[in-house]
């Protein structure tokens, strides 16, 4: 499994497009501070790790379907996958394999935006008695906790990657997936359920819930990107590739 790690990982240093998305997202973070530097009022440090708790703390979940694409897609485009797999490569090593990987690939994304965020707030913006290093710990716990959720998201795009394969459909089938339930519940009138078992409510309740809250997002994290990637394995080893 290892070798099928470091295999992935080769096919995307050596390509460009992880590095503009590296690029893409750094300057899209120091940016923002930018922007925030130029109010006349409220341009605190404090006022913009609170604007990531509060605004951007799901969009991530948005990039997940790119890393994904990032590890699989071309092998599905050029058939490389049905070959490796042919050569007696057991399905559900490459599976968890491939996922390990967007998971690593999304850390490194994750550090590169994360440090050049704070890192030009800290430059571009003004400090005040609100920037304690008791919030600074408080905000990268909360910011900790839902990079599990960032691993249960891809492991649903991988999901949808797998049942899909080389159509890019699985984008759409991956948004709709995460978006529309609670759309629905919201229909229904029954949206105060959502926050029991849907994933992206769970960002808003990691952003300014209590201690317990953040437990229990915590376990619906966790029972996601369990059940998603037990789902796409069992999918993985079952379904013929083309």
């Amino acid at each position: 499994m290892l070798k099928l790690i470091r295999a992935d990982l080769y096919k995307v240093w050596h390509r460009p497009f992880f590095y503009l998305l590296l690029a893409g997202m750094a300057v899209l973070a120091f940016l923002v501070n930018f922007s925030i530097s130029r109010l006349s009022d409220g341009n605190f440090i404090f006022n913009s790790w609170m604007v990531v708790l509060f605004n951007f703390l799901s969009w991530p979940v948005l990039l997940m379907p790119i890393l994904i694409d990032l590890v699989s897609a071309e092998e599905y485009k050029e058939h490389t996958l049905k070959n490796t797999v042919s050569c007696g490569i057991n399905r559900t090593k490459l599976y968890c394999a491939k996922v390990v990987v967007a998971i690593l690939l999304g850390i490194v994304l994750g550090a590169v935006t994360l440090g050049a965020y704070c890192g030009s707030s800290l430059l571009l913006l003004k400090w005040n008695s609100s920037f304690t290093s008791a919030f600074a710990a408080d905000f990268f716990r909360r910011v900790g906790v839902c990079c599990i959720g960032y691993a249960a998201s891809l492991s649903i795009a991988a999901f949808f990657a797998a049942l899909l394969q080389k159509n890019s459909l699985f984008v759409f089938a991956f948004y709709a997936a995460i978006f529309l339930p609670q759309l629905l519940l919201k229909l229904f009138h029954l949206s105060g359920f959502a926050k029991y078992f849907l994933l992206m409510p769970q960002f808003t309740l990691v952003a300014s819930g209590s201690a317990r809250q953040i437990g229990e997002s915590v376990l619906i994290f966790l029972l996601t990107w369990l059940a998603f990637l037990a789902a796409g394995t069992v999918l993985f080893r079952k379904k013929d590739i083309s």
